[in-house]
C-alpha cells in the first residue's frame, strides 16, 4: 500500500506534489508550515524513500525493499527502527515514538469529533435554509427571509430557481428578488423565463435581478416589457435597460420611441 492523497490538517486543502516524511513543507492554500510524520495512527511506518506503508514490525520496506527508518519527533533526523537513541539529538526514540503514537491517536479523535460537528452544522444550515425558502410564500416574511437566504449565497440558488416554478406567485417573486441579491449568473436562464410570468411582480423582480446581473442576453426580453400591461413593469424595464447599458439596450429604447434616452 502507498500513501496517495494528503490533505492539509489546517485548512483541508489537498497537498500537491511529493511530501517527504519529517520534512517541513508549506500548504499552498493557507501557507501553514506542516511536517508529515513517518508513522500512521495504527502504528504503521511510512517508507521515507517510496511512501509505502509498512507494518511497524518490518525492518525493510515491502514496496522498495529499502531499510526502514523513522524520523525523530524532536529533530526530524532519520533513524533506523531498531535504534534506541536519536543519532542527532540523543532523545530516547522508544519513548518519543510511543508519545507520538498517543498524540496521533488523540489528534485523530479530535479530528473525528470536528468532522461530526461540521456535519451537524451543515445539516442545521440546510434545515434553516429550507425554512427560509418556505417563508417566501408570504410577502410579509420577505424583508427578513430574503436577506437570510442571500446569506447562504450559492448554496441557495438551486432552491430559489425551483421556487420560480412554484404555484404561489408570492414565492416566485420572492425567489426572483433573492436571486438578484445573490447575483449568480447560473440563475439567468430561469430568470429569463420568469420575465414571461403571468404575475407582474414576478416579471418586475425577474427584470430587476437580471439588471443587477448585467445580463446582456436579457436586453431583448426586457425590451419587450416596455409594452407590458403593468405600468410599474414598463417603467422598471426602462430603468433596467439603462442599468445594463449595452448598445442594444439603447437601440431598443430609441426604437420604442423614448426620446428621453436618445442622448445615450
Amino acid at each position: 500500500m502507498k500513501l496517495q492523497v494528503l490533505n492539509c490538517p489546517a485548512c483541508g486543502a489537498p497537498i500537491e506534489g511529493v511530501v517527504n516524511p519529517n520534512q517541513p513543507f508549506i500548504c499552498n492554500a493557507c501557507k501553514s508550515t506542516i511536517v508529515s510524520t513517518d508513522w500512521t495512527i495504527s502504528g504503521e511506518v511510512i517508507c521515507s524513500g517510496c511512501g509505502g506503508v509498512n507494518s511497524g514490525k518490518n525492518i525493510y520496506c515491502d514496496t522498495c525493499n529499502a531499510r526502514l527508518q523513522a524520523g525523530c519527533p524532536f529533530c526530524y533526523a532519520q533513524n533506523n527502527l531498531n535504534s534506541k537513541y536519536c543519532k542527532q539529538c540523543g532523545v530516547d526514540l522508544r519513548k518519543a515514538w510511543k508519545k507520538q503514537q498517543i498524540w496521533l491517536s488523540e489528534r485523530e479523535q479530535h479530528e473525528s469529533e470536528r468532522r461530526v460537528r461540521i456535519k451537524n452544522i451543515k445539516q442545521d444550515s440546510r434545515a434553516k435554509l429550507k425554512r427560509l425558502l418556505l417563508q417566501l410564500d408570504d410577502p410579509a416574511n420577505h424583508p427578513m427571509a430574503i436577506p437570510g437566504i442571500a446569506y447562504f449565497g450559492l448554496e441557495a440558488v438551486d432552491g430559489l430557481i425551483s421556487l420560480l416554478h412554484s404555484d404561489d406567485p408570492d414565492a416566485r417573486y420572492g425567489a426572483a428578488r433573492a436571486l438578484g441579491e445573490i447575483g449568480d449568473l447560473a440563475a439567468v436562464p430561469a430568470l429569463l423565463q420568469a420575465l414571461k410570468d403571468t404575475h407582474p411582480a414576478v416579471r418586475f423582480f425577474a427584470a430587476d435581478a437580471l439588471g443587477k446581473l448585467k445580463a446582456v442576453e436579457a436586453v431583448q426580453p426586457i425590451g419587450e416589457l416596455l409594452s407590458d400591461e403593468s405600468p410599474s413593469v414598463r417603467k422598471h424595464a426602462h430603468d433596467i435597460l439603462i442599468q445594463i447599458g449595452a448598445p442594444d439596450a439603447m437601440r431598443i429604447l430609441r426604437e420604442k420611441n423614448h426620446p428621453k434616452w436618445w442622448r445615450f
